[in-house]
């Protein structure tokens, strides 16, 4: 922890938070060196104190959305080392090992935390995004009632219908604009009276505070608790769980306009007491206070940088030279606290590069397990164990690895994967492996890879989800693989779009099967399309009495429906 002198202003080097945050640094009395390096890729960060001659007794990264920058000689630099991570939920992948480099890692989502910490690093703390400072704007001086700023696309299905749906209930009082910088966005919000939120995976995004931040009702997923800490449902913003709960709040404020400036009033008033910078900008101070120095160090900033590297690269977005990573991966040395995470990240990242004397060396390496491995089935070890049995299933580069099923058998069950005898000699069908280790790590609670584009052609799969979408591929329409996927993703909110395809091509293989029409009903609703989702739940209805099954349905509507809206809607009376 840092300990400032007396009578001199805290040194305080931001790199990627120019702008309000380092605004706030300086109103709180602090002499700040506000850095934005240009390049993507690794920085020398001592180099450039030095080359500015400033030495901070706190160096602070925020994360920037966009080309990655990673700073190396941290383990030279003796202020404490902070790093915000702003979109955990899109990089925990490579921000877990990053992460060892510093201090004290900050992230804008709680949920995600588990993950950054899992390489092991000490002090992670929740600091979510901030709001604008600006006045009220009364609503009588608002002439939209409705608004959205978001880019629309193929990529992202659940804000199209959500805009698609608000266009429908307010035909002449709502606006979508995609292309404004940040100045004409919060203009547009300070002349919005309300706006619905959506977020890529369920996080509690930029909107949330810039719309609050401005005095709009925000009406916003049902994030859970998480997002209700920030602004309280029912007074700072409306929550709204599906599209027929949308619309019943959209009601509620056009005939109540004294309550829609109350609320947008109560949200701009928590903005203005809790979430400005200055008050993150103080949270960060504090942590700093108490932060013992336990990131980077000569004998390990190497390894974690090189791991962090290695994440991006297997996801093809290293900016940099990916056949270099792999070579400084190699040359790690290896001990038996960091064996599992080296070796795992050298088998993939040399897999996506095609370098298959360099895996199957490794693999056969590990298939003697010298003593000073660890066991395949310990902590990480689970991992490595995983990626040894995908790339011998043959999965990822397509064609690169000959599949040696029996091979990739004796993997997973050092693993503790199971599968019922007997098995085939050659070794058991890849989908059924594929499911057993879905499974296994699902029970494990390995997390998913939120933000990496799985590819099944070129990647090997880290998780459940990944094993599912392997099973998927090799094996289309597969009952067993659908369901543990839908079930998968139903933990997860933002992942409606994806459940809706597999609902859907398991409704058509099971069409007399009344609940997977009901939950993909119920999942339509969640995804904001209203006429798909009361359309596939009287389907199920219909189909529940044809099996003499409606006392049933009427069971299974009620409990989803503790509200009563959905049954309303169903009678024609919402």
């Amino acid at each position: 922890m840092y300990m400032q002198p007396m009578n001199q202003p805290l040194r305080i080097c931001l790199i990627h938070a120019t702008g309000p945050l380092s605004q706030a640094f300086q109103d709180l009395g602090c002499e700040v060196l506000a850095l934005s390096p240009p390049e993507a890729g690794v920085f020398d960060m001592p180099a450039e104190l030095r080359r500015h001659g400033f030495e901070p007794d706190i160096l602070f990264q925020r994360e920037q959305l966009g080309p990655r920058l990673l700073l190396a000689g941290l383990e030279h630099i003796p202020a404490v080392r902070i790093f915000w991570a702003i979109d955990p939920h899109l990089n925990a992948f490579w921000h877990a090992p990053y992460a060892r480099l510093f201090d004290l890692i900050l992230s804008t989502q709680r949920r995600w935390m588990p993950q950054l910490g899992s390489c092991g690093a000490g002090r992670v703390r929740h600091l979510p995004w901030h709001a604008p400072n600006g006045p009220f704007a009364p609503f009588g001086q608002r002439q939209r009632l409705a608004g959205f700023v978001g880019r629309l696309g193929p990529t992202r299905p659940g804000r199209t219908w959500l805009t698609e749906l608000m266009s429908e209930l307010l035909p002449q009082g709502f606006t979508l604009e995609d292309n404004l910088d940040f100045p004409a966005m919060l203009d547009f919000y300070r002349h919005t009276k309300a706006v619905p939120n959506e977020s890529i995976t369920g996080e509690v995004n930029f909107r949330l505070f810039e719309a609050a931040g401005c005095g709009c009702v925000v009406l916003a997923q049902d994030l859970g608790q998480e997002q209700a800490e920030l602004f309280e449902p029912g007074r700072e913003m409306l929550v709204c769980s599906d599209a027929l709960e949308l619309a019943e709040n959209l009601a509620l404020l056009a005939k109540s306009p004294r309550l829609a400036e109350a609320l947008g009033r109560a949200a701009w008033e928590r903005a203005q007491a809790e979430h400005l910078p200055q008050a993150r900008a103080r949270t960060i101070l504090k942590e700093a206070a108490e932060a013992p120095r336990q990131g980077a160090t000569a004998q390990n900033s190497r390894l974690w940088l090189s791991l962090s590297l290695a994440g991006l690269g297997e996801a093809g977005r290293l900016p940099g030279d990916e056949a270099a990573v792999a070579d400084q991966l190699a040359s790690l040395p290896i001990t038996p606290d960091t064996a599992h995470l080296v070796l795992t990240a050298q088998l993939r990242l040399a897999h996506a590069l095609g370098r298959q004397d360099e895996v199957t060396a490794l693999l056969d390496r590990l298939d003697v397990q010298p003593e000073a491995l660890p066991p395949l089935n310990a902590g990480h070890g689970l991992g490595l164990a995983l990626t040894c049995s995908m790339i011998l299933l043959g999965l990822g580069r397509a064609n690169a690895f000959a599949a040696d099923p029996a091979r990739a058998l004796r993997f997973a069950r050092r693993a503790g994967v199971s599968l019922p005898e007997p098995l085939p000699s050659a070794g058991p069908e890849p989908v059924a492996l594929l499911l057993a280790w879905a499974k296994l790590l699902d029970d494990a609670g390995i997390p998913t890879r939120g933000g990496f584009a799985f590819d099944v052609e070129q990647h090997l799969p880290a998780c459940a989800a990944e094993c599912l979408h392997c099973a998927l591929h090799l094996q289309p329409g597969h009952e067993d693989a659908l369901r543990a996927s839908t079930q998968g993703l139903a933990r997860f909110p933002g992942a409606e779009a994806l459940r809706l395809g597999l609902l859907s091509d398991l409704s058509l293989r099971l069409r007399n099967d009344w609940r997977v029409s009901f939950e993909l009903g119920l999942v339509n609703l969640q995804a904001f399309r209203r006429l798909p989702g009361l359309e596939e739940l009287r389907l199920a209805g219909h189909l529940a009495a044809n099996l003499g099954e409606t006392d049933a349905f009427t069971q299974a509507l009620a409990l989803a429906d503790a509200s009563g809206r959905l049954r309303r809607a169903l009678a024609g009376q919402g």
